[in-house]
């Protein structure tokens, strides 16, 4: 894909740093977004601050860990944009601390956040993206 113009891509982490300088440069390529973050309020400044029009941007609380939740992410997007080129499965988290001093709760949530969030993001999307594709090139 060399035109990003017209174009829908979902970041996830999209708050903050990795995720929030794709949306910044998605948003510059001409793209629409979908932004997903666990940190609501951060993600409606950061969907604010990329001064897109409402009909451009949709920004939606989401906890990546839940297959639910990434399901309500997958469907709002489709529901707006009708079409997904790109997906950003992003978000991720880390601990400070050394590995013998984390939890079994530590590891599981870490596991849920950057693992299991990127298997829910599979599932949900990438059926419907081949399906797109599929109808577009027969």
């Amino acid at each position: 894909m060399n035109n990003f113009n017209g174009k829908t891509a979902v970041i996830t982490g999209a708050a903050s740093g990795i995720g929030f300088a794709l949306a910044k440069h998605a948003a510059a390529q001409g793209m629409s977004l979908v932004l997903a973050d666990i940190d609501e309020a951060a993600l409606q400044a950061a969907a604010e601050q990329l001064s897109l029009p409402a009909d451009r941007v949709l920004a939606l609380r989401t906890d990546v860990r839940h297959a639910a939740e990434i399901k309500a992410l997958a469907d709002a997007a489709y529901g707006k944009f009708n079409r997904v080129h790109l997906l950003f499965n992003n978000a991720g988290v880390a601990l400070a601390r050394t590995t013998w001093e984390h939890t079994v709760a530590d590891w599981e949530w870490i596991l849920q956040v950057n693992l299991w969030s990127v298997v829910h993001g599979i599932s949900e999307f990438l059926p419907r993206m081949q399906l797109k594709v599929a109808r577009r090139t027969l």
